[in-house]
């Protein structure tokens, strides 16, 4: 299906950004504010979601912002499912009280995506700039799981946090929740590379390869010519709270259009920035052949290559080193 849909370019993913709002303030967001200056209505949003229906979209991702902060969250969530999409809500689950729990077990999404920064409450609310934010979090989520909601924990690795690691895992699986770490930060969507000074060290992000393992970060990406590097302006749209248009939630260099001024569909089929944005992915596959060694092996996101070194279809410092430290630990366990 995956196949059939790069070769249609058909957009089986999409990521509504549903708001700017924010109940946190974590020092390295990407998002470049926390308030909404000309929001899409319920209305318009709906308009989004029928032409995503008529793209082929499968899956729908509400996110922000945090997504409960929004107004017509739970409306549009369930015009969402009306139109049987699955959906996928990126949240910190602070919001969550036992009412709207119950309202989001109704809706029967495939997961729900918690934030987490730390395995104490000093870092944790440390990055978030919100004092209690690691209790509310742990609320949110007890309640989420309470009403038989599959709950999946996920955390960028930070300065601020990478001290915790091990113990942040623990804690985590723990409480038996799946659990990604993510090595590599951000700038803003505005083009700010703020957040990047809340880097990891490299140590830490050996020490994170070692934890995932093979299973993620070490196993090795089998590229062939002529493939994609990704399903960048092929699989996945991304809409703003504003109605802007993005062939990929990374992809930020330009807009495609916004849905106020053209229908999604029609944009979809006649953005010359998605066709460009698709050609990159197909450049960025071959990019990586030809560099060769770890880099033809590792994952390579050619909007964050561009957003933190201007290049595309060149590995910025951060993936090279990754690249390398992910094949030097793979020669290690083999040996």
């Amino acid at each position: 299906m995956k196949q059939e849909a790069l070769r249609r370019a058909q957009p089986l993913a999409a990521y509504l950004e549903l708001t700017y709002r924010c109940n946190w303030r974590c020092v390295f967001c990407y998002n470049p504010r926390h308030s909404d200056h000309d929001p899409l209505s319920l209305a318009e949003w709906l308009v989004v979601l029928d032409d995503l229906r008529r793209l082929g979209s499968l899956t729908v991702t509400l996110t922000g912002g945090e997504p409960l902060a929004h107004p017509q969250f739970l409306e549009l969530a369930r015009a969402a499912r009306a139109r049987a999409f699955a959906i996928r809500i990126f949240t910190n689950a602070a919001l969550v009280d036992d009412a709207l729990a119950a309202e989001i077990a109704a809706l029967y999404p495939q997961t729900v995506e918690v934030s987490i920064h730390g395995a104490s409450a000093p870092i944790h609310d440390r990055a978030t700039g919100q004092p209690g934010s690691f209790d509310g979090m742990w609320r949110g989520v007890e309640l989420l799981r309470r009403h038989g909601l599959r709950v999946f924990l996920k955390s960028p690795l930070t300065s601020l946090n990478e001290h915790e690691l091990e113990e942040m895992v623990a804690l985590v699986t723990g409480r038996g929740l799946p659990f990604h770490v993510d090595p590599s930060l951000t700038p803003r969507d505005d083009g700010d590379l703020a957040p990047l000074a809340f880097a990891p060290s490299r140590e830490a992000v050996a020490r994170l390869m070692r934890l995932q393992g093979v299973s993620h970060s070490l196993t090795p990406v089998r590229r062939e010519e002529g493939a994609v590097n990704c399903g960048l302006g092929r699989l996945t749209v991304a809409i703003d709270p504003e109605g802007n248009v993005f062939p990929c939630i990374q992809w930020r260099q330009r807009s495609m259009g916004n849905v106020r001024a053209t229908p999604l569909r029609e944009m979809w089929a006649a953005s010359p920035v998605r066709g460009e944005a698709a050609q990159v992915a197909l450049d960025a596959n071959a990019a990586m052949i030809a560099a060769g060694g770890a880099l033809a092996e590792f994952p390579f996101c050619p909007a964050l290559a561009f957003r933190r070194g201007g290049d595309a279809l060149a590995a910025d410092g951060v993936t090279l080193q990754q690249a390398n430290m992910a094949a030097e630990l793979r020669r290690e366990l083999e040996r």
